[in-house]
C-alpha cells in the first residue's frame, strides 16, 4: 500500500514538474523566443528581416503584407502612444533599423531597407509595403499626411 503512494506521489510530481517546464518555454520571454525552444512562439516574436517582402506574401487586391509587431512588442498596446513619445527617436530608429521615420497621434511610418512600413497605434500588427508610393496612397485613403525624415531631423 505503501508502494502504490509513493508511486502516485512522485506521478503527481513529475507531472507537475513536466507543466512548469511547459510554461516556462512557453510564457518566460527569455526563453519563448530561443531557437532551440520546440514551444515557443517562433511566428510572434521573431526578427525580422531586412530584405524586401516576397510578393506571394501579399494577398489579391491588397498591396501590402500584414506582420506581427516587433517594433513596439514589450509595451502594453493601449500605452503604445504615450510610451512612444517619451522615447529618444534616433535610438528608437536605430534598434528598429528605419532610416527614415514619420508619426502622428495615430500612425508611425517608416524606411527599413527597400521596405515602408505603417503601424497604427495600439495595433497589434504593422503593413510593409514594397513601395513608398502604395504607402502614401494608403496615407491618403486615411486622411493623414505624414512626412517621413532621416534619423539627424530627429
Amino acid at each position: 500500500m505503501r508502494f502504490i503512494l509513493n508511486l502516485i506521489k512522485n506521478i503527481i510530481a513529475v507531472a507537475g514538474i513536466i507543466v512548469i517546464v511547459f510554461f516556462a518555454l512557453k510564457y518566460a520571454p527569455f526563453l519563448k523566443d530561443q531557437e532551440w525552444n520546440p514551444v515557443g512562439n517562433k511566428g510572434a516574436h521573431s526578427s525580422y528581416s531586412t530584405e524586401s517582402v516576397p510578393v506571394d506574401e501579399f494577398k489579391p487586391g491588397q498591396h501590402y503584407a500584414v506582420e506581427e509587431n516587433d517594433l513596439l512588442n514589450n509595451m502594453p498596446t493601449s500605452q503604445t502612444k504615450n510610451i512612444f513619445n517619451m522615447i529618444n527617436k534616433k535610438e528608437f530608429m536605430h534598434v528598429s533599423d528605419l532610416s527614415k521615420m514619420g508619426y502622428n497621434d495615430r500612425y508611425l511610418i517608416g524606411q527599413r531597407g527597400n521596405q515602408f512600413i505603417m503601424y497604427q497605434f495600439g495595433s497589434d500588427e504593422i503593413r510593409v509595403y514594397a513601395t513608398e508610393i502604395e504607402l502614401q496612397q494608403d496615407l491618403n485613403a486615411l486622411h493623414q499626411n505624414i512626412e517621413m525624415k532621416p534619423m539627424n531631423a530627429y
